[in-house]
């Protein structure tokens, strides 16, 4: 989410990414992917290098949903990576 608001004006970073978590916000798979096209054609209009970074993703940003939801929240976490940087 840091790269894509790093693109866009402060004044929209709210905005943006209460849409972009929109996609993130859905039931299953079919409906994250619905949501993902509505977002990026919305997203095209008024930011489009937000949109392209958005379908440059896509396969790695939507890839938890190929997973069952029960393990959506693990997937999402990055707790372990955190601490991996940390002590570093």
């Amino acid at each position: 989410m840091r790269n894509v608001l790093a693109v866009i004006p402060k004044g929209s970073q709210d905005m943006v990414a209460s849409i972009i978590r929109t996609i993130f916000a859905q039931p299953d798979r079919e409906h994250i992917e619905k949501q993902f096209r509505e977002v990026t054609t919305m997203l095209t209009r008024s930011h489009p290098k937000v949109a392209a970074m958005l379908i440059d993703a896509q396969p790695d940003l939507l890839a938890f949903a190929a997973f069952p939801r029960r393990h959506w929240r693990q997937i999402w976490s990055t707790h372990p990576l955190e601490r991996v940087n940390k002590e570093r």
